[in-house]
This record gives C-alpha cells, sequence and structure tokens, in this order.
C-alpha cells in the first residue's frame, strides 16, 4: 500500500493501462515532466483528505483533460460513485461541491 502520492502514481501506472481514462488517447510516458499530472484526484484532496491516497479516487487522463474533467462523462461517473460511497461511510448527507 503507498504511502505517499509518488508512490500511489507508481503503483497506478504498473496496475493499470497507459491510456486516458477519460478519452482513451495514450498517456505521456513515465519521465516525461508532465507524466505526474495524468493522475487526477476524482474527489478533491482538500474537501476529501481521507481518499487522497485511494486508488479509487484517481483517474488517468492527458494533462489537457485534467482541466476539463467535468466534461468527460465517465468523470462525472466516478464522481457521483466516489461520493454516494464516502457519505454512506460517513452516514452524512450527499452534498454537491
Amino acid at each position: 500500500m503507498a504511502i505517499n502520492q509518488s508512490e500511489l502514481f507508481n503503483e497506478i501506472w504498473e496496475e493499470r493501462e497507459h491510456v486516458s481514462e477519460l478519452s482513451g488517447k495514450p498517456l505521456l510516458p513515465k519521465g516525461h515532466y508532465q507524466w505526474h499530472w495524468q493522475f487526477l484526484h476524482v474527489l478533491s484532496k482538500g474537501s476529501y483528505p481521507s481518499y487522497r491516497l485511494n486508488k479509487e479516487n484517481i483517474m488517468l487522463a492527458l494533462p489537457e483533460e485534467h482541466a476539463i474533467q467535468e466534461r468527460f462523462p465517465a468523470f462525472i461517473e466516478k464522481r457521483d460513485e466516489l461520493r454516494r460511497k464516502y457519505h454512506g461511510e460517513r452516514k452524512v448527507p450527499c452534498y454537491k461541491d
């Protein structure tokens, strides 16, 4: 289990196909200066700190997709699924960010 974000990103890179989970396009190779920008937190680290190192909360996407993630149905579906799970675990109502 990863103990920091860098380890988490490396684990995910080893486990998943190197394509965007939003568009299906090939990702930048490891070592590229924007490589770490391809790991997007579905639920924000600030609002959901306990999900910061949760692999389920990370999607792979190209850097240019990161800024427009809300436009992709796959992102919206994953975000809504994780919110339900998070708020279900905490036994509080789910509110939109």
